[in-house]
């Protein structure tokens, strides 16, 4: 029995040994790796310790003053539906966005989503969580607008997910993941905007019960189709209200 303490005493010194050893192996070659190719801002490729200098994150354009108190637009005057939203039923309460789509935003999120950014998720989600101040108290679950099996595999993840696992974290909120697209459809980009809407309809469903009210999240707001389509499917699903939060919104047309 003796034998057996000592020898199981010096097993697990010898692992424990191993795994210090792995380890500052890992950060001497690591610090070998840096000095030799130094991690650079993913948008001014100048050497940075993060994906993003301070430069480039302090040049984001934060949307504050006047909004559209439904869609969260930058107005002239504070309204409660601005021209975008005339005519349109909206199923989510309000949306609102971190900043505008333009300059180093812009191609923080283009990086993000197509330049295997993912790195970029936590700092943008930083970014966008201010501008949920007003209700996240309120809000049960954070749900985020899904992309096809195809096409996120394809991607080899889903940047609205990253985001939405992000702001789940820093809330303390659960991650609903039970909002699924089930129709391949053309990017929103590609098309004008009386399209849009035709193009998601019916792309989304549940396939898991919710309840209470929940935050919706996507990296861009540009005419609402998609948040607005994938909010209906959460109200039909028994959600009791549908927030909308994306990291920017691309401006369109007056007050």
């Amino acid at each position: 029995m003796i034998v057996n303490k000592i020898v199981n005493r010096i097993g697990r010194h010898l692992l424990l040994t191993r795994h210090t050893i792995n380890k500052e192996m890992a950060l001497m070659l690591k610090s070998i790796l840096d000095l030799l190719f130094p991690p650079r801002c993913r948008i001014c490729k100048k050497v940075a310790s993060d994906p993003i200098c301070e430069s480039c994150a302090g040049s984001f354009m934060r949307i504050a003053g006047n909004l559209c108190t439904k869609c969260g637009k930058p107005c002239l005057r504070e309204v409660s539906m601005c021209r975008d939203c005339s005519g349109k039923t909206l199923y989510f309460t309000c949306a609102r966005s971190g900043g505008s789509y333009a300059g180093a935003l812009k191609d923080a999120i283009r990086h993000l989503k197509y330049k295997n950014g993912k790195k970029l998720a936590p700092h943008l989600a930083r970014f966008a969580s201010k501008a949920a101040a007003e209700f996240i108290d309120d809000i049960s679950a954070i749900a985020f607008v899904p992309l096809t099996a195809q096409k996120e595999a394809k991607r080899g993840y889903n940047q609205s997910h990253l985001i939405a696992q992000e702001l789940a974290a820093i809330y303390n909120k659960p991650l609903y993941r039970g909002l699924i697209k089930i129709k391949n459809t053309p990017d929103q980009n590609k098309l004008g905007l009386i399209e849009r809407s035709k193009n998601v309809k019916g792309a989304f469903e549940l396939n898991l019960p919710i309840k209470g009210k929940i935050l919706l999240v996507d990296d861009v707001y540009t005419t609402g189709s998609t948040v607005n389509e994938c909010a209906q499917q959460l109200i039909k699903g028994g959600a009791e209200e549908v927030f909308v939060l994306t990291v920017a919104r691309t401006p369109l047309g007056g007050t």
